[in-house]
């Protein structure tokens, strides 16, 4: 296993933080050895990811009311999610909020970041929805390979 780190130290001197100047910097255990499931490889994906998370931080300095333990918490989910996975739609919300969504025929899943939770909802068209957080490990799993088999599908 290795560590790497997201350093948000500098997040507390962003204009529209309002953490003073506090220090904060994230780690993120990344092992990898991981084996790929039978549809999502647990290959890593931060290139594939860094124009999302570009896009991500650019919306936040233009919105005043931005969360930055949300947009910190974002980014790091975002940067960690499976290779097969295509790139979400990242927005923030009127209420500062992060807001990363996915949208593949009929099938959408969709997960919120607010202060200090995180709200999962999705559906498909075969009727299935539900509403959890990011603890739902196997309900997100099957998800996000809906997801990406939907979006496999595509091309």
């Amino acid at each position: 296993m290795t560590a790497e780190i997201l350093d948000f130290s500098g997040v507390g001197n962003w204009r529209w933080s309002s953490t003073n100047g506090t220090q904060q910097p994230s780690y993120v255990a990344k092992n990898v050895y991981d084996q790929p499931t039978a549809t999502l490889g647990r290959e890593r994906s931060y290139g594939r990811r860094s124009e999302v998370a570009f896009r991500l931080v650019e919306l936040a300095f233009k919105s005043p009311n931005a969360q930055p333990y949300a947009l910190a918490r974002a980014l790091k989910w975002l940067i960690n999610l499976p290779e097969a996975l295509p790139n979400p739609f990242v927005a923030i919300g009127d209420d500062g909020s992060i807001s990363t969504e996915w949208d593949v025929d009929g099938n959408s899943l969709h997960v919120t970041f607010d202060d200090d939770i995180e709200e999962v909802y999705f559906f498909s068209p075969n009727g299935e929805e539900w509403e959890s957080s990011l603890d739902a490990v196997d309900k997100l799993s099957s998800a996000m390979r809906t997801i990406a088999l939907a979006a496999s599908a595509r091309r």
